[in-house]
């Protein structure tokens, strides 16, 4: 990629206090365990032999993320998944396979920056397919217009980091419709499903019945054991696995077998029942934490409460009722209070005014709201 640039979020945490992660709280091998209601299930075999595991994954492991996938309509297979070291890998796998110079690609905006910076660093055209403040839901009418005779993909993010905004069935199968209508690809990012805070859950793109679509996932942030690097890629388009495996073929020859064993454990019926109940859990204890915050400083921030994922866009408003700058908000915060959080603008991609006064605060770890939230409400007293 020519002209790469620093990465904000990751950029902004080495300069500040280091925010806490987008996941809830991590679990242990041994809070896992406790997890299982199979007393003899095992995370890993200790006779395992160390060498390369299979190239696909395992297919314990696959047959396991082609279940979460799946519809009751749409039943997918092992063999519609690839396994990856993190999701950050299959984005970039996928990003890098699906288009190139002279491509349009649309994303939904804002999302996490790798999702259009790496199209646009490679050359491609990116249109950034805006949510709106009021619910974060953009609007089917602005897609289908920005549709040109060179897009190559919709690039979807489901549910949405940072806003936490869901995109419900209906408004997915109005995607699949626009999409399929000029054979178009869509991509969509799925690391924190299923994280969903309110029913119905919707399902995973790849299973709503658009066989030109591919999902990513990984262990990360729903499942909470981002120390597993494992992610992955699934799609019932064969030609686009066989294009992606070729260009794994130069990154990874397997993923650790440690990681897979772990992964298919965390996954596994006995396990994932109960991972998910914690989860949740502590994101909507979270999101109560959060609630009552806002309403008691409601003269200077607002939300839209999320509806999934692991996190909360807070707009910080000023004593005149003015988005603060939220960058300065987020460096002060820091340096006065070490409490961290993610400026709107590390999401901001065009005009650093797009995000204005938000501010990203973590769901996974209600305990570090309660310590936190009085050292931000202080620091209002300041602005």
């Amino acid at each position: 990629m020519m002209n790469i640039q620093e990465f904000q979020i990751d950029h902004w945490s080495k300069q500040t206090t280091r925010a806490p992660g987008s996941y809830a709280s991590a679990l242990s091998v041994n809070d896992l365990k406790r997890l299982s209601t199979n007393p003899g299930l095992e995370v890993f075999d200790p006779e395992l032999k160390l060498t390369y595991g299979s190239y696909e994954g395992s297919l314990r492991l696959r047959e396991r993320i082609a279940e979460l996938h799946s519809s009751e309509n749409n039943k997918l297979t092992a063999e519609n998944v690839l396994i990856t070291p993190g999701s950050i890998m299959a984005n970039y796998l996928l990003l890098s396979t699906i288009c190139g110079p002279g491509d349009h690609v649309i994303c939904q905006y804002p999302t996490y920056g790798q999702l259009y910076l790496v199209p646009k660093f490679a050359g491609v055209d990116v249109g950034l397919w805006k949510m709106h403040e009021n619910g974060w839901m953009p609007s089917i009418d602005e897609l289908a217009a920005m549709i040109k005779p060179n897009t190559k993909a919709i690039i979807l993010n489901n549910p949405n980091n940072p806003t936490g905004a869901v995109l419900p069935i209906g408004f997915l199968l109005k995607i699949a419709e626009i999409a399929r209508r000029y054979n178009i690809l869509v991509f969509s990012d799925e690391v924190f499903s299923p994280m969903y805070f309110t029913e119905p859950a919707p399902p995973s793109f790849v299973s709503i019945g658009y066989a030109n679509s591919v999902a990513t996932g990984s262990l990360s942030k729903a499942f909470a054991i981002p120390g597993i690097r494992l992610g992955w890629i699934v799609t019932q388009n064969t030609e686009l696995m066989h294009k992606v495996s070729k260009a794994r073929d130069y990154t990874t020859i397997s993923v650790s077998q440690l990681d897979d064993s772990v992964a298919a454990f965390a996954l596994d019926p006995a396990v994932l029942p109960n991972l998910m109940k914690r989860n949740l859990a502590l994101c909507k204890e979270s999101i109560a934490i959060l609630d009552e915050f806002v309403k008691r400083n409601a003269k200077q921030c607002h939300w839209v409460t999320p509806r999934g994922a692991g996190t909360a866009f807070v707009q910080i408003l000023d004593r005149d009722r003015k988005p603060v700058d939220d960058m300065e908000f987020g460096k002060r915060l820091s340096d006065e209070e070490s409490v961290c959080v993610i400026p709107g603008a590390c999401f901001s991609e065009g005009s650093s005014d797009d995000f204005k006064g938000y501010v990203r605060i973590t769901l996974g770890d209600p305990n570090l709201l309660r310590e936190s939230l009085p050292l931000l409400e202080r620091l209002f007293q300041k602005i």
